[in-house]
Parts: structure tokens; C-alpha cells; sequence
């Protein structure tokens, strides 16, 4: 049985709209940050001679000086996504699935599987006629079982 939004709460910190981010089936995430790799990673056997690739932060814009909020107008390919939210589902397993709302436009993430503290970042494909993106955008949602 999946936990509703209402059960899953104690266990995310930094929801900006609980009233919109809760449903029946988890939580909805938010976009704090964006980056976009910007040199090769590289990884060896051992992990010795790992060296994890540059990461630039993409900047909003604001549409015009009035806004309190800008967009995040992305082109086609990949990037890095951060969350406004910080999960740590003590008990049972967090998985982290994009929104239909997101993935019907072409672009997804890959679903994040956890126990635990969530400690990765979901890798945004962006898809070639690109995705605009405003801050705090609900993007993701965070489910859990018992």
C-alpha cells in the first residue's frame, strides 16, 4: 500500500505549498536548482582515478522586472536537477517518478529509488524542442510503501 501525501509529510522537509504538493498518492516536488554538465566524468575500476565532471548552474530569468519568480528555458539534452524538498524516508522505500504533467511534453527523469536519506539527483532529459521551466515547479512526485 502506497503512503498518501498526508502520511509521507514527516518525512520531507522544506514543502513550499502542502495544500497543492500532497495527493492521495505522495508528494509533489519542487525545482530549486538546475545545472547542466559541462566536462566528462571519469570512472575507473577501483574508483582511484574517479573524477566527477563540472556542473554549471543554469540561471532563471525573470519574463519581466515585475516578477517575483523567473523561468528556467531549457534546451534540448541533459541536465541536473535539485529539489526545494529534502526526503528522508526513515522507514520503507522512497521512489521518485516524474510528473505526467512534465514527461507529456517529451521531457523526463529517470525514477530515484532509496531507503533512507534521498542523496541523488535525478538526471533531466529535456527533450530537442526544449522545456521551460518557472522556479519551484512541481515536477516530481515522491512515493512510499509500508
Amino acid at each position: 500500500m502506497f503512503l498518501t501525501g498526508e502520511e509521507l509529510k514527516d518525512y520531507v522537509d522544506g514543502i513550499i505549498h502542502e495544500e497543492t504538493q500532497l495527493s492521495e498518492t505522495g508528494i509533489d516536488l519542487t525545482v530549486d536548482n538546475i545545472m547542466k554538465p559541462t566536462s566528462p566524468t571519469e570512472l575507473d575500476f577501483g574508483g582511484s582515478e574517479e573524477k566527477l565532471g563540472d556542473l554549471e548552474i543554469v540561471k532563471p530569468e525573470k519574463r519581466s522586472p515585475e516578477d517575483d519568480y523567473g523561468w528556467w528555458n531549457l534546451e534540448g539534452g541533459i541536465y541536473i536537477i535539485d529539489f526545494n524538498e529534502e526526503i528522508n524516508v526513515s522507514e520503507g522505500l522512497g521512489i521518485v517518478v516524474p510528473l505526467d504533467r512534465m514527461t507529456s511534453g517529451g521531457s523526463f527523469h529517470h525514477p530515484l529509488v532509496f531507503t533512507g536519506r534521498m542523496e541523488g539527483r535525478p538526471v533531466l532529459y529535456v527533450c530537442e524542442s526544449g522545456l521551460n521551466l518557472k522556479e519551484n515547479a512541481r515536477v516530481s512526485r515522491l512515493i512510499s510503501r509500508r
